[in-house]
Order: structure tokens, then sequence, then C-alpha cells
């Protein structure tokens, strides 16, 4: 019989076989695979299920007695299931026996993982299934409301970055052909700028100051407007768009 100790080699509920178990192993690898595969499935069978049914079982018999161990829990399924079986044509052996044990491992390690048992040692002690109050679930949907609303941000933000990267391109490419054309302007300007728009009749005064780092605009109560070098760009490409479908 497995002792308590298999998990500490391995990390959590892991597995330990003894020379005993070897040889049945070296002898199981002589047998057919047809047989194998039988008797699986006959454990499957008797114990009702996979790894999710056989976790439930497992969950219930920690969560009653609150502290246990692995051998504990172990035994106590087997003989239930030796109990039931002692009814039918199909008995338990040593086979079965091993491969109900390896599910006890498999559902612990699964509980654990789920923070729902703990382990010290040899000692299994039970922590509880979560428990979401109505608080928490509220903090959990404003939580999720507010990882929407970063992600749109987040999203309209590489959107916009997207299109100051296609305006880019497009003025590279405008000025390549300017260039081979030879109809490239002597002057130009550099980026980044800003582009102040207003009515054509308005007075607009600007003071400057030495160190050309602090511009100051007097527009005299009439509307203005203040463009960046990206706008500009996205303008110009959506107009050469809108010329190059007319020419087609």
């Amino acid at each position: 019989m497995m002792d308590d100790n298999l998990g500490e080699g391995l990390g959590g509920f892991g597995h330990k076989r003894s020379g005993r178990e070897t040889n049945m192993n070296t002898q199981g690898q002589n047998q057919s695979g047809h047989d194998c595969a039988a008797k699986k499935k006959r454990v499957s069978k008797i114990i009702g299920g996979g790894l999710r049914q056989f976790s439930i079982i497992v969950c219930k018999k920690v969560e009653n007695k609150g502290r246990t161990t692995y051998s504990e829990v172990a035994d106590e399924i087997i003989a239930e299931y030796t109990t039931i079986q002692s009814n039918s044509a199909v008995s338990l052996d040593e086979f079965d026996e091993k491969n109900i044990r390896r599910r006890v491992y498999d559902a612990l390690n699964v509980l654990m993982a789920l923070d729902i048992i703990t382990r010290d040692r040899k000692e299994i002690r039970w922590r509880g299934l979560p428990n979401t109050s109505v608080k928490d679930m509220e903090e959990i949907k404003a939580l999720r409301a507010e990882l929407i609303r970063k992600i749109g941000k987040k999203a309209a933000y590489l959107n916009d970055l997207e299109e100051q990267i296609a305006g880019l391109q497009n003025l590279m490419l405008r000025n390549q052909q300017l260039l081979a054309s030879g109809k490239a302007p002597s002057q130009g300007f550099s980026l980044p700028f800003i582009l102040v728009e207003a009515s054509p009749h308005a007075t607009v005064e600007i003071e400057i100051s030495e160190d050309m780092r602090l511009v100051h605009f007097d527009f005299s109560s009439t509307p203005f407007r203040l463009h960046d070098d990206a706008y500009i760009l996205k303008l110009m490409r959506h107009y050469q768009l809108l010329e190059s479908r007319h020419v087609s």
C-alpha cells in the first residue's frame, strides 16, 4: 500500500512507486494493449466518471473531516467501492485499487491548486469553497467595466498611432515622388508643428518669448482652432485617397 510520503518527492501529491509496483509495471508492459485498455475502461466505469466527478467525491470527504491525510481519504473511497462491487459481478483487484489511488492524488492536486485545501506535510486541511458575496460581485463588475474602459482607450490610442504612421509613410512617398519629378519645393518645414486656424478677417496678435519657448496668441475674441501635425497629415492622406478614387 502507498504511504503519505508519495507527494514529497515530486511536489503536491505526486507518485512514489514501490519495488512491487515497479515489478507490476514491468510485467504490465509485456501484456497486450487490449487487456490494459480493457482494465482502464473498467476502472473508469467502477469509479463512475472522470477526474471532475472524482474530485467532487474527494472534496466532500475532506470537507466532512476538516483535517485528514491522503491515505485516510484513499482507503475510505476504496473501501466504499469494494463494498459496492462485492454485490456485483465486477470486483476490485490490485490494478483497480492503484488507479483509484492515482485518481485521489490528481483530485487532491486540483483542490490544492484551487486553494480549497492546504497541505502541511502529511496533513490535509480544508479551507473552503470560494464564497462570492453580493459586494464582491459588484466589485468584480466595477473592475470589469474599468478594464473594458481602459482597453477601449488603449485601442483608440493604438488606432491613432496607426493613422499617424500611415500619414508619415504617405508624406514620405509624396516627397519621394516630388523629388523624382523635379518639382520638389525649395523650402519646407520640419515635424512636429502646430497649425493655427482662424477666420480670414480675424486680427491675431502674437507674442513670442526671447527663448522661443513661449508663444502667446490673442484672437480678439474671434473663434480659432489648433491642429497638430498628425491631424494635418491625416487630412492630406484622406484627400489624396479621394483624388485617387476620382481618377480611377
